[in-house]
């Protein structure tokens, strides 16, 4: 517990880092803390560690997901446009943690994929993140009114998320992805079921994309091949 507790401590000062600088609104550096920029599809910034061998982990500890809102978003963005309270904000954004704990822990272990396990081990990764710069167009509190929110979007949010060896602590991997929820094209009202749906999409994504790259290269060492660096 006191190691979750401080790699939590260690991922919120690293999101706060992220956040001085733009969220990589410029070119994402070659190097962060020893890791090396790799090109990941459909991520904006990934980064590992030279010669770290992820083919000898088969299993994965999913630490719970932080959650922050962008620093200037507005409290009134709700559909009934009252300004939300801190315990309204901390049930978002616990909702919203446990939300993507699961989709991840689905994600992952879909098609006999990584197993999802709760302690360290000599083939375990452990896997911490965070989504950050969350912004939704309009929270639906569910209160009584007959006000209406339409939009084309249900919002964005930035996913920060760091990959160690279980038991060292060894950073070994590191994503960055700023997202946008589906553009319908079209306005729609915006209720917490709209968001729901939207928030579980874009977790979806992220998770199959680190899902495909973990499987290709438990592939290639399968069948003798060179293990790809991740691209």
């Amino acid at each position: 517990m006191k190691f979750v507790s401080f790699r939590l401590r260690s991922l919120a000062l690293a999101c706060l880092a992220l956040l001085s600088v733009s969220a990589f609104a410029a070119k994402p550096p070659e190097e962060w803390d020893g890791l090396k920029l790799v090109k990941l599809k459909g991520l904006d910034a990934a980064y590992a560690r030279p010669g770290a061998d992820f083919t000898i982990y088969t299993k994965i500890i999913i630490d719970p997901i932080q959650v922050a809102f962008a620093k200037d978003w507005d409290k009134k963005s709700t559909v009934y446009k009252q300004k939300l309270s801190q315990k309204e904000l901390d049930n978002i954004k616990t909702k919203l943690g446990q939300l993507a704990e699961e989709t991840f822990k689905e994600e992952f272990s879909k098609k006999n994929g990584i197993q999802i396990v709760t302690e360290p081990g000599p083939d375990v990764l452990r896997f911490s993140s965070a989504i950050i710069d969350l912004w939704p167009r309009a929270v639906d509190t569910q209160e009584p009114g007959r006000n209406y929110t339409y939009t084309t979007s249900a919002g964005s949010a930035t996913l920060y998320a760091e990959l160690r060896d279980s038991e060292t602590g060894q950073l070994i991997g590191r994503v960055v992805d700023a997202r946008e929820a589906r553009n319908s094209g079209t306005m729609r009202w915006t209720n917490s079921v709209e968001n729901t749906a939207e928030a579980r999409a874009m977790v979806q994504d992220w998770a199959r994309i680190l899902r495909k790259r973990y499987e290709a290269i438990r592939e290639a060492a399968g069948t003798g091949a060179a293990t790809p660096a991740p691209q």
